[in-house]
């Protein structure tokens, strides 16, 4: 187990061109770690991985544990072992990069991120199941704000020298305490809780076999739009 590795399973720019029928199963992606995200069959919602669980976070709402069979389109995971963990309070998402640079120059590197605590406000998004090219899709979204609530983000640094590898900036999904509700944060307000990191050296991208994949235009010109778009 080397937890230094994020394994990625597809790309970004296949997903955003519309390869994202489910490809690699819960059972293959768990050989690559049991902490992370990603997106359910069909953009039908979104997945995170915590405490060796596999939740699927529907875009309806309901939230329930995978099935090793079941097939995803990308996900991105990785064994988490902090190097470190503190304390933080009254954080948001444009501010995430300003408390964790306090403690370590992420800059020109990748990190894994757990952020448990009280939050005073999180705005997530849950794609719902869909056929139509990805810059298409994000408009076919749920969206929700909830108010003081506790649980936990997992998710992922990018610096922006890899940007097209992975999403540039943090990349995070949220499920509360209870493992009822979560999906794909937007922003957030956090009163107080713990933020743990770790610095990742590696990251190994498996790529589809199928035709589909094969044979996808993966040429997107404004991909940079689409991404923010998507990500808010």
């Amino acid at each position: 187990m080397n937890s230094r590795i994020i394994n990625q399973y597809s790309t970004i720019h296949a997903l955003m061109s519309g390869v994202f029928d489910g490809m690699f199963t819960v059972s293959e992606i768990s050989q690559g770690g049991s902490f992370g995200i990603g997106y359910l069959h069909a953009l039908a919602g979104e997945m995170i991985a915590l405490d060796d669980t596999f939740f699927e976070i529907q875009g309806v709402g309901n939230v329930r544990r995978f099935c090793d069979h079941e097939q995803l389109p990308f996900a991105q995971l990785t064994y988490f072992n902090p190097n470190e963990q503190f304390p933080v309070s009254n954080i948001n998402k444009k501010s995430l990069y300003s408390e964790l640079s306090t403690q370590v120059n992420i800059d020109n590197i990748f990190a894994a991120i757990k952020i448990e605590g009280n939050f005073k406000n999180i705005w997530f998004r849950r794609m719902n199941y869909q056929e139509k090219p990805f810059i298409e899709a994000v408009t076919e979204q749920s969206e929700e704000t909830l108010h003081d609530i506790c649980g936990v983000m997992v998710g992922f640094w990018t610096p922006d020298i890899f940007h097209g590898v992975s999403v540039a900036g943090f990349h995070i999904h949220f499920i509360d305490e209870t493992r009822t509700n979560g999906g794909h944060v937007l922003d957030f307000e956090l009163h107080n809780g713990l933020l743990s990191y770790e610095l990742k050296q590696d990251i190994n991208i498996h790529l589809p076999d199928n035709s589909e994949y094969l044979n996808a235009d993966l040429k997107i010109n404004n991909l940079d739009d689409v991404i923010k778009k998507s990500e808010g």
